[in-house]
């Protein structure tokens, strides 16, 4: 254990910074490179990290996360990019980091939410965690006639990737009851995850994140300064085959009419005491 070196908020060191994205590569597969090279890294993603010769054997990621819970603006920290090299797992090297990171955020956020691996779950609940429960939100989708006008954004162009950053560092939170408002989050999910469902609206001044599953419209997201109403929406990116509309967020501010809820399972979200949303829909664009 002497041997190990504890670090904290380390992004201005390149050399450290480059070894917890190797650390994440080894453990995760995920390459942060396309991220950080756009110039979307986030500060507030911050790191407790053991490091042994230069390289990051154990870390924990706290994200800070600016978000309006119930009508109130306030901060969450997500609790992510948590992982130990196998030659020094078993030794408590997650519990001390996350114990160190909590500290660090326990005066800075009012709730704290995350997602586990199956396989992490005893952990988290040695560790303290409660199970969360979390949905998503299912609306009969209303007919309309179809309106021309939407515009795909590929986040992979420069011009496209500019005007998507703008549009999330001006939104506001798609729900009052649960939204998350950081842009460089959104644009990891657009260079990673959804990078073909980005779609403009001009003529409503917004951007939306959706798919299409058979008769189900996956939306993902509404990024807007002022979120337009789905009755306006889905002219633009219905189909004549949709019939349900998948809200993988709270749907409050876009829609006033029946809502089925249901209950989200394998993604082992967990909290710290109480967390300040009841039975929760997650943004899908909140997810770190």
């Amino acid at each position: 254990m002497e041997a190990l070196e504890f670090r904290q908020e380390y992004w201005d060191d390149r050399e450290a910074r480059n070894a917890f994205k190797a650390f994440i590569l080894d453990i995760h597969g995920l390459d942060f490179s396309a991220w950080e090279h756009a110039g979307f890294w986030d500060e507030r993603y911050t790191p407790f990290s053991y490091f042994l010769d230069g390289r990051v054997v154990s870390s924990v990621c706290m994200y800070l996360l600016d978000a309006v819970v119930n009508g109130r603006e306030t901060q969450l920290v997500q609790i992510s990019g948590v992982g130990t090299d196998p030659a020094w797992r078993r030794r408590g090297l997650n519990r001390q980091l996350t114990q160190k990171g909590l500290q660090w955020a326990s005066d800075k956020c009012s709730g704290y939410f995350l997602f586990a691996d199956e396989d992490a779950v005893p952990f988290y609940l040695q560790c303290g965690f409660t199970p969360l429960r979390e949905f998503r939100e299912f609306i009969i989708a209303p007919r309309c006639a179809h309106r021309s006008g939407l515009k795909h954004l590929d986040p992979n162009r420069t011009e496209d990737r500019e005007r998507i950053f703008g549009f999330g560092r001006s939104r506001t939170a798609v729900s009052d009851k649960l939204g998350v408002l950081n842009a460089r989050l959104l644009m990891f999910h657009c260079l990673y995850i959804l990078p073909d469902c980005v779609f403009e609206i001009p003529e409503l001044n917004c951007l939306v994140l959706f798919k299409h599953r058979g008769p189900v419209l996956e939306l993902f997201d509404v990024v807007a300064k002022d979120v337009p109403s789905m009755q306006s929406l889905l002219p633009y990116i219905g189909r004549e085959e949709t019939q349900q509309i998948c809200c993988h967020f709270h749907s409050d501010k876009i829609w006033n009419g029946a809502v089925e809820k249901r209950e989200l399972h394998g993604n082992h979200a967990f909290t710290l005491a109480a967390f300040p949303a009841d039975n929760p829909v997650f943004p899908f664009t909140a997810r770190a």
